[in-house]
């Protein structure tokens, strides 16, 4: 199987040297692993930096033979607006809770757009079926869309490396920028987020912009269903113990330890950036030298700083701030034999980073808002005795609960953390580190490749069963071939008829019963709705047509030309009225919300309710309900934005086989709700049943929306018609 592996930038930088660290360091050992089992990697990305068109050709064929990469050539103007403009001055930003340093352009927008659909037109190149394609972070959200509507059955993921905002921060996008993010990242088979949190944040922005519910972390968008879940990055843990445990390393170690001259050493690694906290940190640490005189000329804060953007301006004064600031701290403190603070503005290779973290007492990690953060796992698999100080905005914290976790607004606290970190006993750090270090080494970076390909593969799987159900009404597997009675059986709301905001408002059009009179006239035909609605709103609109009818769940029956209704149990209702009473006081709290009264159920509806409020409080409504209907006369059941309650007994499947003919019959049964799988369920196996929607079904096929419904019913009639004459 081939991986095509997309992101904004290539392992390689563009005259073909690597790329130190990101993401192609971290994924080293799992590509290699892929390539291992006889599979082929091809890397699509941007090469930084723009290749005449001339050129193109000769170095494409290059990059491709020398590097396994395909490059994806971007005008010198694109790139800029793409890269320096939405992506790092606004996606950036807003996703790191930066708000104040928020850019929202237009022309940025159109760029981001334009650029995501050239890496598409590579893609499209080199795309062949059976490719697993996954895609890579922020700069590439529209992605996942624009390849699904270019190959339908594409198996992709896409995993995002940075924080996903709150619903509140994702707001502050202009709506047609939001709208474009969350639809085209929704392209994907599987969307993978560092945290729970960020999952969460996802789904919740989902609802709250674009009004789509998930289930369980599903979410059914234009026919495809997409899975979201947490899967935090892990680093190769093998290569940093193996490497920190050599003589290599150690004798690196002895000389770090012999220059600084047995002090206690305090790290710091990160790019430039405002997100990392650098300014604030060597705060910290001047406190925690101001309050423990005592560690005056016994520690050496290292600090390590890669450079980053050093042509953006607000990183050229960021540097500035950070300079001044280590020669403030150097200043005060330092004296002809000690030196605070070693600065380093240079980036350190794998051979020499690793011994500095394992000389390393305390570890200061301590942004104000980072997606992951891998330095934290590095040093700990690295380290012999240290001691990590995490800030609690870092996704790693999730991870790693035992490390002294701060938060990076807290000047003092962080002091007191690192006081803490740097005189904590040996025997306590070297319990905290073990259980964390053992955590790390079952979520490596290969465990974590490997979980999303697993977890893509199947969703794609379940994509295609899904996809194989959903058929077009015209089909000619749903038309019947003999000269069978034809039996049919539709559910009302979501199937003949589509959802409007108030029940009352969904009647049935003139041309639906103008439809269903038709067919009727065809004398092999028997026509039923079995419905939740009471007995009064089906009399009302179909009393002229000769079909069965079954209203609240199959309580009521009224036969065809019939003027009277039975009840197909026996009721016994003492539930209904405290039921009520509860139902009655979530719609005090849920403002849109009502509760519909029938004879046998209870329907408390949340379709005109603020979408987040209503969803939340029919989860609440739906675990307190079910925790007191054992034992009682009702069941409680979740449907398209109802909950509903109704008595023992009650039930579209049993309904159905009551009033099913005992002869030998076509039949077909319609519905679009949790209540309609009954009848699925119920009904022979020889009967021919179709969902109307999205979520997961038993039935045999699958139509998108009621309008389909009254397009079969229109190709039926068609088809008998047909047949009868050509009889004839």
């Amino acid at each position: 199987m081939r991986l095509i592996l997309v992101s904004n930038r290539l392992p390689v930088q563009w005259d073909g040297t690597p790329n130190v660290g990101g993401l192609a360091t971290g994924l080293s050992s799992f590509l290699s692993h892929w390539k291992s089992l006889g599979n082929e990697v091809v890397w699509v990305g941007w090469p930084g930096k723009y290749i005449p068109e001339k050129e193109q050709k000769s170095y494409a064929k290059k990059m491709r033979e020398e590097h396994g990469t395909i490059p994806v050539f971007l005008k010198q103007k694109l790139a800029d607006s793409f890269y320096n403009g939405f992506c790092n001055k606004t996606l950036w930003p807003l996703f790191h809770y930066f708000t104040a340093h928020c850019e929202y352009s237009d022309t940025t927008f159109d760029s981001y757009e334009e650029a995501n659909y050239e890496f598409a037109k590579t893609v499209e190149t080199i795309y062949e079926p059976g490719d697993w394609v996954w895609v890579h972070d922020y700069h590439l959200f529209l992605l996942p869309g624009i390849l699904r509507n270019l190959f339908p059955n594409i198996t992709l993921s896409f995993f995002l490396h940075i924080p996903f905002p709150t619903f509140e921060i994702f707001r502050l996008l202009p709506e047609r920028f939001r709208t474009k993010i969350l639809t085209g990242v929704l392209g994907a088979d599987l969307i993978g987020f560092h945290t729970q949190s960020y999952t969460q944040y996802f789904l919740r922005s989902l609802l709250r912009c674009l009004g789509i519910e998930n289930e369980r972390g599903i979410i059914y968008y234009k026919n495809h269903l997409t899975k979201t879940g947490a899967y935090p990055m892990g680093i190769n843990v093998e290569n940093f113990i193996q490497y920190s445990n050599s003589k290599e390393c150690d004798t690196i170690a002895n000389e770090i330890n012999k220059n600084h001259k047995n002090l206690k050493q305090i790290l710091s690694v990160d790019r430039l950036d405002y997100t990392k906290g650098v300014l604030q940190r060597l705060n910290a640490f001047e406190l925690f030298l101001k309050q423990n005189p005592n560690w005056l000329k016994k520690c050496k804060f290292v600090l390590v700083l890669v450079p980053s953007r050093t042509d953006v301006s607000s990183y050229q004064s960021m540097k500035k701030a950070i300079d001044e600031k280590v020669g403030a701290i150097n200043g005060s403190f330092g004296t002809l034999d000690w030196t605070p603070i070693l600065y380093q503005y240079k980036g350190f290779p794998f051979e020499e980073l690793v011994p500095l973290y394992k000389n390393t007492h305390v570890m200061l990690v301590t942004p104000f808002r980072d997606g992951m953060n891998l330095v934290a796992k590095e040093f700990l698999v690295s380290q012999n005795c240290g001691m990590l100080v995490l800030s609690e905005m870092a996704g790693a914290s999730a991870e790693l609960p035992e490390a002294i976790l701060v938060n990076p607004n807290d000047l003092n606290g962080m002091a007191i953390a690192i006081r803490e970190a740097i005189e904590m006993e040996e025997k306590e750090i070297h319990f905290r580190n073990q259980i964390m270090i053992n955590r790390l080494s079952e979520n490596s970076v290969m465990e974590w490749a490997k979980k999303i390909f697993t977890d893509t593969e199947e969703h794609a799987k379940k994509n295609l069963t899904f996809q194989t159900k959903s058929i077009p009404p015209s089909s000619q597997l749903l038309l019947p071939n003999n000269n069978h009675p034809i039996f049919i059986i539709f559910d009302y709301d979501g199937t003949l008829v589509p959802f409007e905001s108030l029940p009352h408002l969904a009647v049935p059009k003139k041309e639906l019963l103008e439809s269903l009179e038709t067919l009727l006239k065809i004398p092999t035909i028997s026509l039923a709705i079995i419905s939740g609605r009471d007995r009064k709103f089906l009399e009302t609109h179909f009393q002229t047509l000769p079909i069965h009818l079954v209203a609240e769940h199959g309580a009521w029956h009224r036969a065809p030309y019939g003027e009277k209704w039975n009840s197909l149990f026996t009721s016994n209702l003492d539930w209904k009225e405290q039921i009520k009473s509860h139902l009655d006081e979530f719609t005090k709290r849920v403002p849109g919300s009502f509760t519909e009264e029938k004879e046998f159920s209870l329907v408390w509806h949340f379709r005109n309710a603020d979408p987040d409020i209503g969803l939340n409080a029919a989860r609440e409504m739906l675990d307190e309900l079910s925790q007191i209907s054992s034992n009682t006369g009702f069941f409680v059941q979740r449907g398209n934005k109802i909950i509903e309650v109704r008595e023992y007994g009650t039930g579209k499947g049993k309904a159905a086989k009551q009033i099913l003919p005992n002869a030998e019959l076509y039949v077909y049964v319609f519905g679009d709700d949790t209540t309609d799988e009954d009848m699925f369920r119920e009904l022979p196996d020889s009967a021919i049943s179709v969902k109307i929607g999205k979520s997961e079904t038993i039935a045999k096929y699958r139509f998108n929306q009621p309008a389909e419904v009254q397009i079969w019913i229109h190709n039926l009639i068609s088809h008998l018609t047909r047949n009868t004459n050509e009889k004839s």
